[in-house]
């Protein structure tokens, strides 16, 4: 008898043990088929005492407008109440009795778009077969009065052929967060359905790549090695091999002409989503994982103060390094030749925008998500500052540093210091590895939007170059809709070609920046169908290395 009871005790005791703490915040996910179909969301928390809850949901965000009307169904589970919809607050206000102890809302998500289409996919895509919706486009999240909450996912209700992968885990029906961050958890992916994932492993953490349809541009296994590849050789470069579990997501759309593609750094993951046709191509692709990769660093770990007030850093610095790894690793067999081939289209690309010397203060929310010469700006001029200030730190120290030494201080310091990236700071940081302090260059290029000097630099570290060069000249300008011609420059490529205001466009393939190829549009004018086509270039009094061994030589590459 003594020794049941013992046994008993001893039972009562390990259960205590291995019982874990209630969620703050629970969802279980679910999917209701059909023609639109949806995905439910049950959502549980602690009652407000005050009566009044609130959960956010943003009706505007990553340059996508009017999510709310994706939301369908909204209610309160087994209690009474009311619920205020607040659009442009981004939040909706549950009123509930004082004495509730917990809330339970149940809510359905719909795709609110035809079309799957570039403009779309920062928006929930749920069809028949797969999902594909970040996490603040997916889950309400109740204001607790935390930044960091337990977390309980539950997928239990879908059937057992449809896959579950997201940014925390791969093929779990059940997941349990703890300690999440809320922006963490609010800046991931979820995906499910018809994906198949490819596993491995870097140092023994996990990596995957979850992907769909059939692909006509690459084999999977190319695009698996060379995320391999990619995430190999930045996590050396950074000497990081902490991240235990990461994972890309890569969903086809179907385009008619030209390529594009999107990407996004996200919480253990990036998500892209990739034209599917001809005209994409695997280098197209490095670029892309090799960029978003980055953003584990710069951007995420080494987080921006005011993110588009910093974009030249957490895009430029990022843009910059991507040339810069891809070359010195060899990812997929891409050298030096492309790393000067890259710089010199950043070059070409800035010379030839339209908004080149416009001041930092200018890439604000609603210009760089709304206009594409402003999204680009800081890619272009951030780059360029950064390879700018290698070649300085490179030439003052004979070889033996480089902006590698500042990139990995900064990674270090931020992280001891919880500092962010401020202009200040990085300022500061910097002048510890220059000779001379870099703020009036700083102050000249990157604040007031002024030209770099680049012919000085080249001359200054006898690298050869091109004194004049061919520039990405479009030379019209299109509708919002992107269907007509609102303008036509002229003594432009584009006027020579016959091209006019107002004509109709009904095919288009445009390869912004890229001088080496034709602009090629469908236009209706009077009824009447006709194919025109031309080379968007301009000549310009603009300094371009010149890509011989010499150069690639002199830039250790």
């Amino acid at each position: 008898m003594l020794n049941h009871t013992v046994f008993i005790l001893g039972a009562i005791f390990c259960i205590q043990c291995t019982q874990q703490p209630t969620p703050d915040i629970s969802y279980r996910v679910s999917k209701i088929e059909g023609n639109q179909p949806k995905l439910v969301v049950e959502l549980s928390f602690a009652a407000d005492p005050s009566g009044t809850a609130i959960v956010n949901y943003p009706n505007n965000a990553w340059g996508q407008q009017n999510l709310h009307q994706g939301i369908t169904d909204i209610a309160l589970v087994d209690s009474a109440g009311e619920i205020e919809q607040h659009k442009d607050s981004g939040w909706f206000a549950i009123k509930h009795p004082k004495d509730l102890d917990s809330i339970r809302i149940r809510y359905a998500l719909q795709q609110d778009f035809e079309f799957i289409s570039s403009r779309e996919t920062y928006r929930p895509i749920i069809q028949p077969e797969y999902f594909h919706v970040f996490s603040h486009n997916l889950f309400m999240v109740p204001k607790l009065g935390k930044d960091t909450v337990d977390i309980s996912l539950n997928w239990d209700d879908f059937s057992e052929a449809t896959l579950i992968h997201n940014s925390f885990g791969s093929k779990q029906r059940r997941q349990i967060l703890r300690d999440m961050p809320l922006q963490l958890f609010g800046s991931a992916i979820f995906v499910g359905g018809d994906f198949r994932v490819y596993e491995d492993e870097i140092e023994g953490n996990k990596i995957s790549l979850a992907t769909r349809g059939d692909w006509i541009p690459f084999e999977e296994d190319s695009v698996m090695h060379v995320l391999k590849q990619t995430l190999q050789a930045q996590r050396a470069f950074w000497k990081d091999h902490s991240q235990e579990y990461f994972t890309v997501t890569m969903q086809p759309f179907t385009q008619e002409q030209g390529s594009s593609m999107q990407g996004t750094g996200l919480t253990n993951s990036f998500a892209t989503s990739v034209s599917n046709n001809e005209f994409m191509n695997l280098e197209l692709l490095i670029y892309l994982f090799n960029h978003e990769l980055m953003h584990n660093w710069i951007g995420h770990t080494i987080e921006n103060d005011n993110e588009e007030e910093q974009y030249w850093f957490s895009e430029g610095f990022t843009e910059y390094y991507t040339f810069k790894n891809i070359a010195k690793n060899r990812i997929n067999g891409l050298d030096g030749s492309y790393f000067i081939n890259s710089i010199n289209e950043t070059i070409r690309n800035l010379e030839g925008s339209p908004v080149k010397n416009a001041p930092n203060k200018e890439i604000n929310y609603d210009n760089y998500w709304s206009n594409r010469d402003f999204g680009k700006l800081p890619y272009y001029r951030g780059s360029l500052f950064a390879f700018c200030l290698d070649l300085v730190l490179q030439q003052q120290s004979n070889g033996e540093n480089s902006l590698d030494d500042l990139m990995r201080f900064l990674l270090e310091d931020t992280q001891l210091k919880e500092q962010k990236i401020t202009n200040d700071y990085f300022l500061a940081a910097a002048n510890k590895f220059f000779e001379e302090d870099i703020q009036p260059l700083f102050d000249a290029v990157i604040i007031n939007g002024g030209d770099l000097p680049l012919a000085e630099i080249f001359e200054a570290l006898e690298l050869s170059y091109h004194a004049e060069t061919d520039l990405f000249d479009m030379g019209f300008e299109l509708s919002d809709d992107r269907k007509t011609i609102t303008s036509v420059m002229p003594g432009s490529k584009a006027e020579e070609s016959g091209l006019k205001t107002g004509d109709q466009l009904f095919s288009r393939s445009i390869w912004y920046g890229r001088v080496d190829k034709l602009i090629e549009l469908g236009v209706k004018r009077n009824g009447v169908e006709k194919q025109i086509s031309f080379y968007p270039i301009k000549k310009a009094k603009v300094p371009t290395l010149i890509n011989s061994a010499e150069n690639r030589a002199s830039l250790k590459l």
